[in-house]
């Protein structure tokens, strides 16, 4: 299958699919999203791969939702006295853009549905949405590089995506409330602590 913002490459038993807009520090799109759930099911259905690995291109793992995507729909939302009529005409003019009804309910539980390893080698900033995915990943490696953020926060939004459910799993309730809450960047090397 073709893609237009991931790579997908299988070298041996290992599946490497990259997301790849590179210029925006691969900014999660309605786009991104289709193919790398695409790109999940082929290696799913290889069974030459024995284990994926989910990274970015360039200097960013994925800084989050690509804000000119939800801007857009929030502008178009804000105009009309009705907002989900708002919210479906903006969503229908942009193309690949993110759908408020889709993208906030369920959106990421395939994740755990894929029978095979997926890794998250988080080469730089996971913000948002990026860190979702990461934390949606069976493993994470994050290099020196690598910054998080919940992000939510700063823009008045609330834990999403079942960050507020897996974050707590895995660092403990006070440090998920820390981070949710402040929104506040952290690095690998706090990460790991």
């Amino acid at each position: 299958m073709a893609y237009s913002e991931i790579l997908y490459d299988v070298s041996g038993k290992i599946a490497t699919v990259t997301l790849n807009r590179p210029e925006k520090l691969n900014a999660w799109t309605g786009i991104m999203e289709q193919e790398v759930r695409a790109a999940l099911i082929e290696a799913t259905d290889d069974d030459g791969v024995g284990v994926i690995i989910l990274t970015g291109a360039g200097r960013g793992f994925c800084s989050g939702a690509d804000m000119n995507n939800l801007n857009t729909l929030q502008q178009g939302a804000s105009r009309g006295g009705r907002t989900s009529d708002s919210v479906r005409s903006v969503n229908n003019a942009v193309p690949g853009g993110l759908s408020l009804s889709n993208d906030y309910s369920l959106r990421y539980t395939y994740f755990p549905t894929v029978p095979k390893p997926i890794i998250a080698a988080i080469n730089g900033p996971a913000a948002g949405l990026g860190m979702i995915m990461s934390l949606y990943c069976d493993v994470r490696f994050a290099s020196d590089a690598a910054v998080f953020s919940t992000a939510f926060a700063r823009r008045g939004l609330i834990a999403e995506h079942g960050i507020s459910w897996m974050l707590p799993k895995l660092i403990g309730p006070q440090n998920a409330l820390d981070l949710t809450l402040s929104a506040r960047k952290f690095t690998a090397a706090e990460a790991k602590d």
